[in-house]
């Protein structure tokens, strides 16, 4: 073997080893990190069967995670992937990241007043795939949740992006939460059984056939889009008839938020009834349902 081939063998068994030895570095400080960042959060506990760091796609991968949060709800994941995170403040300025096989089980710990209507449902568990994509900008105290995806295969999907603003996370305190204010915002729903389900077991808390359930709940939706008609309120009024599409047609529906300045959420909590709320919010809805319904 001549030197040349020596030299080449050697440059690229100690680059092997280099790489193996950085790879080792980068996942034991990672974990290290990822391990002090969830002791530091009181009644948060996270157990996972793998960590692993890709060097090349600078992202973080746990497998078999199963998670307490600080409120005790409990979830496990198949796989956690994170893309990009905030290290520095202690609430995390932004962060992207997958999850996917989530399992939570709808019991009160985990959704607390939700618990009851998900399990008249017969829904023990919900199982599925999140994304979470955000960033905190603390100069105006604004957070951009770019998307936050919720997908589960027997229920429905949904994706959820928004803007809020007066969010002081120096030091975060419950009662700074009174100051918070929605922009814009955007919504999108795809149904695969849950609109089906909720009349069905409407149906059934009538004694009625599904059919005139539903004939029933788009009546009633007819009357208050009629209701809120007479009082000039546009925008709730095709809100109601875009609610009214999608039901009897059920597919994709997106519901968006374009107010001329951001309303605080408080607002919505003053007397108001929710016509007045659509208003105020300029909501808009589009389906994919039949215009002729």
């Amino acid at each position: 073997m001549s030197r040349v081939w020596k030299f080449l063998l050697s440059f690229i068994l100690f680059v092997a080893i280099c790489y193996a030895g950085l790879t080792w570095f980068v996942n034991s400080e990672v974990a290290k990190g990822l391990n002090q960042a969830v002791a530091e959060v009181e009644g948060l506990t996270l157990n996972y069967s793998n960590l692993s760091v890709s060097i090349q796609n600078q992202c973080v991968t746990l497998k078999d995670v199963e998670a307490t949060l600080p409120h005790g709800q409990f979830l496990h994941a198949d796989t956690v992937t994170i893309t990009a995170f905030d290290q520095i403040n202690p609430i995390p300025h932004y962060m992207t990241g997958t999850a996917t096989g989530i399992t939570i089980e709808t019991t009160s710990a985990n959704l607390g007043t939700w618990a009851i209507p998900m399990q008249d449902l017969n829904i023990a568990t919900i199982k599925g795939d999140l994304t979470l994509d955000y960033r905190y900008a603390p100069e105006t105290k604004t957070l951009d949740i770019k998307t936050l995806t919720l997908k589960v295969p027997e229920l429905a999907d949904a994706k959820l992006s928004a803007t809020i603003d007066k969010l002081d996370l120096h030091p975060f305190r419950m009662e700074t939460l009174i100051g918070l204010r929605l922009g814009k915002a955007n919504l999108m729903f795809t149904n695969h059984s849950l609109v089906n389900t909720l009349i069905r077991e409407s149906a059934n808390g009538l004694n009625i056939s599904e059919a005139n359930a539903l004939t029933r709940i788009s009546a009633e939706l007819s009357a208050m889009a009629e209701y809120v008609g007479k009082d000039e309120n546009q925008v709730a009024e095709n809100v109601l008839h875009g609610l009214r599409r999608y039901i009897n047609d059920p597919g994709t529906v997106t519901v968006s938020s374009n107010p001329t300045e951001p309303v605080p959420m408080l607002y919505l909590f003053m007397g108001r009834d929710i016509y007045e709320n659509l208003r105020m919010l300029n909501v808009q809805i589009e389906t994919d349902s039949s215009e002729e319904i």
